[in-house]
């Protein structure tokens, strides 16, 4: 056992700086990774209906592009509402400061609006170059997880053909990350686009300003286990406490949470967390440790990654105790 331990742990070591180390060139890959899993069955029904593999594949990929799009465009014009309307939010924020404690004027004068910075938008030189760097990352991606969709249906049977004895446990948990990670998505999606939704209708009958912007944040934030939510909800709790103060920041913070456990217990069969079979602990510290590694990207890949490397040790014997430990604790009567 202590053998196998040093063994995983020279090994995991080695993996997880390279990665650190290559962050920029491995987050696209892992976002075609999580992707093709979690896309493969809609690509399967397809080829079930009679397409070709690379046609079906192409069209979800295809289809996934075009929400990305989308859902970049509304972030711009949100992004360019709020430019405009910052100095009233400034104007407001002053207000909100006296009110708390008699100052605020020095602080409001270094926020995005004052004299020295009348924009939130950063430089066209910046924007540009954060565009750029964006097409490259999506293009990468976009082309890797067509690939691992065309190859993601043959990897099992390649699996199965491992020779040492360990390609049927490869094979059999490959499948059942595979499963497992669909089902946490597919449970994920319908509770946050129902919180989401209903979020955004509170905002907009408050006044709160872009509510489209802060729903989808909060529908992306969502797979984010644990800290997605409180994270997304800061900015619409901070706006509603500039425009209403104290009371108006409370009541959107009841609001979201009210709304997001209505969606988790009356639209969602059992919590998502649950298809994970990780315990509570493994899942919030395989957050902040994939954000050490990989930086942002990591909060929204540490769940298909922490299981996948569950399924790897549980594929092999001498490593089958450690995935034993981060499962969650059987209930007993």
């Amino acid at each position: 056992m202590l053998a196998s331990l040093t063994r995983v742990l020279v090994i995991g070591a080695i993996l997880v700086t390279g990665m650190h180390l290559a962050a920029t060139l491995v987050n696209p890959v892992l976002v075609a990774f999580a992707i093709s899993v979690i896309a493969s069955p809609a690509v399967y029904w397809l080829e079930q209906r009679g397409l070709r593999r690379w046609i079906a594949a192409s069209a979800v990929v295809g289809i996934i592009a075009g929400v990305s799009l989308l859902l970049l465009a509304v972030l711009g014009v949100s992004l360019l509402q709020l430019d405009r309307a910052l100095p009233a939010y400034q104007e407001l924020l002053k207000e909100q400061l006296t009110l708390l404690d008699g100052t605020g004027t020095d602080l409001a004068a270094q926020l995005p609006g004052s004299s020295g910075n009348a924009s939130l938008l950063p430089s066209l030189e910046t924007i540009i170059a954060g565009l750029a760097e964006l097409a490259i990352d999506f293009l990468v991606t976009i082309i890797v997880t067509v690939v691992m969709l065309l190859e993601i249906a043959g990897l099992r049977q390649k699996l199965r053909t491992i020779p040492g004895g360990n390609g049927a446990g490869l094979e059999g948990q490959f499948t059942a990350f595979c499963l497992s990670l669909n089902r946490y998505v597919g449970i994920r999606t319908r509770g946050s686009l129902v919180t989401g939704t209903v979020v955004a209708l509170l905002l907009w009958f408050m006044g709160i300003d872009t509510p489209v912007l802060w729903a989808i944040l909060i529908v992306l934030f969502s797979y984010i286990p644990f800290l997605g939510l409180p994270i997304a909800s800061i900015p619409p709790i901070g706006l509603a406490w500039l425009r209403y103060g104290l009371t108006g920041a409370v009541a959107v913070a009841a609001g979201i949470t009210i709304i997001d456990y209505l969606s988790r217990t009356r639209f969602t069969p059992h919590p998502a967390q649950r298809e994970l079979e990780l315990s509570p602990l493994v899942i919030i510290l395989s957050v902040f440790f994939w954000l050490l590694v990989l930086g942002v990207p990591g909060l929204f890949l540490a769940v298909p990654l922490t299981l996948f490397a569950k399924a790897v040790l549980a594929a092999v014997d001498d490593t089958r105790w450690l995935a034993a430990l981060m499962e969650q604790a059987k209930e007993t009567a």
